[in-house]
């Protein structure tokens, strides 16, 4: 049954339906009609006071304008002709309870505690960086209309700071507070980690760690370990300077240790190590002072050879390679010579050369025309190192040091001198001609003494002794001087004692 009334009326038992027009006082709609209390203008369908989803979804006719209240949602809901609307207040978002929350925090899980109106249960929280990037908390707790705690999403980080703090209600609508929180970051390793680098035993270090705070606080610097000050090494914790003197070390040794970087209570480790690299000669960084030393410093697996060494450290001379023979002794000199008979091609002028090194030393054997013999008029086929340099394998000390000339198969000692190449000139210290001790053996060194022939290089030449010279000061000679003869090889040695 269905009725049209126009005009004021009441009606009861419809079971169909009513359209009306005007003021209508109805009641026990049923079928497809709607329960109405009061007065109520109509001139299309008014629902029914309450349903749930499920129910609203299932109506058989819904018009556009209908309304009802979803008791699901708890939202009054009207139908715009295609879906059912809620109508519903936006939440606000006031505050948040942390604005700078830490990379720390967030990493092992953060809540953050949004305080606002209108929150309704079944609210989402995003968290929007300033590059748009947006970030759904993966927990969402509703405390009361006022309050949300949601958990920081783990992969919010810095880079995109600052973020807003949206949060949704269910009905869609929602309410941003913008640029509501930073991340305090941790401070961020600018040096890599592993090996720092190698520090020679007895040597300074001067090795500088350096990190970034992406806010810029102040970095402080911290071992976590103990182990540089084992090694004679210390921090500065403010400017990351690893200094102090590398201790003694029986072999190259490893010191690893942990650094820890901290700013505005955030900290970052990172592991390090340095090596320190026992002196042993077999690099110029590795330099020893004296042949013996290398002996000492390889022990069993030392072989005769070139080695790297300074000499006295405290001349300040450059490390250089030199020729080491298995009972310390250092070789200085070196012409093969010409067997006894003159050669123009390799002639020496003694007086011409200074005290300068010439070519490359690199063997007892090493022959006229072999890699590193001078290939220079009037001294080619020689190689030797410079009197200053051989001072200091010497020890910088006349009595302290030996030297052992070997010409034609006939051997000089000499000590309490300092060997010179030009007599005119003297060495770089002005050794020049000076009363000298010497003898056929090392222990029979001081059998003699007196001064050397005038004008020569160092030599044992009218003192006897083997007599020998190691070259001609003048010219028409190429070679040494071993007593009966010239132009012969010539191997100079020098060693402390």
């Amino acid at each position: 049954m269905s009725v049209q009334i126009k005009g004021e009326g009441t009606i009861g038992g419809i079971d169909q339906g009513i359209n009306a027009v005007g003021v209508v006082t109805a009641t026990s709609f049923s079928g497809s009609s709607l329960v109405v209390t009061g007065i109520a203008t109509a001139t299309g369908r008014i629902g029914v006071g309450t349903n749930t989803t499920t129910e609203i979804n299932a109506l058989p006719v819904k018009k556009k304008g209908q309304i009802i209240f979803n008791e699901t949602t708890n939202l009054l809901v009207y139908y715009d002709g295609n879906n059912w609307i809620n109508i519903d207040s936006p939440p606000t978002v006031s505050s948040i309870n942390n604005a700078n929350p830490t990379e720390t925090q967030i990493a092992a899980g953060f809540d953050l505690v949004i305080t606002g109106e209108l929150f309704k249960s079944g609210a989402t929280v995003k968290f929007i960086g300033n590059d748009g990037t947006t970030h759904t908390s993966p927990t969402v707790t509703l405390n009361s209309s006022t309050q949300i705690t949601a958990r920081i999403h783990s992969s919010v980080s810095n880079a995109n700071e600052p973020y807003d703090v949206k949060v949704t209600n269910p009905s869609g609508l929602s309410n941003t507070l913008e640029d509501a929180f930073n991340v305090n970051a941790k401070p961020i390793w600018s040096t890599a980690a592993g090996s720092l680098g190698t520090v020679i035993e007895g040597a300074n270090a001067n090795i500088t760690v350096a990190a970034t705070d992406p806010e810029s606080d102040t970095i402080a610097y911290s071992e976590t370990t103990s182990n540089l000050s084992g090694a004679g090494f210390s921090l500065n914790s403010s400017s990351g300077l690893i200094s102090g003197t590398a201790a003694a070390v029986s072999g190259d040794t490893t010191t690893s240790f942990t650094l820890r970087a901290t700013s505005a209570g955030q900290t970052a480790d990172r592991s390090f190590s340095i090596i320190t690299a026992n002196k042993d000669g077999t690099s110029a960084e590795k330099a020893l002072q004296y042949g013996s030393e290398v002996i000492t410093e390889l022990g069993g697996s030392f072989s005769a050879g070139k080695y790297w060494l300074t000499g006295k450290t405290s001349m300040g001379q450059s490390a250089q390679q030199v020729y080491v023979d298995a009972d310390g002794w250092m070789l200085v000199y070196r012409h093969a010579g010409t067997g006894g008979s003159y050669n123009s091609t390799y002639e020496i002028r003694g007086d011409t050369l200074g005290e300068a090194a010439i070519g490359t030393l690199n063997s007892p054997t090493q022959g006229l025309t072999d890699s590193g013999s001078s290939t220079a008029q009037y001294s080619r086929g020689m190689a030797r190192l410079s009197s200053t340099f051989i001072d200091a394998l010497g020890g910088q000390s006349a009595s302290g040091n030996v030297i052992r000339m070997t010409v034609g198969g006939v051997t000089s000692y000499m000590t309490d001198c300092k060997l010179w190449w030009t007599a005119s000139t003297g060495g770089g210290d002005n050794y020049g001609r000076t009363t000298i001790s010497l003898g056929t053996s090392y222990a029979g060194r001081r059998s003699g003494s007196g001064f050397p022939d005038g004008g020569r290089p160092l030599c044992a030449y009218a003192l006897g002794y083997g007599n020998v010279i190691p070259y001609y000061q003048g010219n028409g000679y190429s070679g040494g001087y071993k007593g009966s003869g010239w132009h012969w090889d010539c191997t100079t040695w020098i060693r402390q004692y």
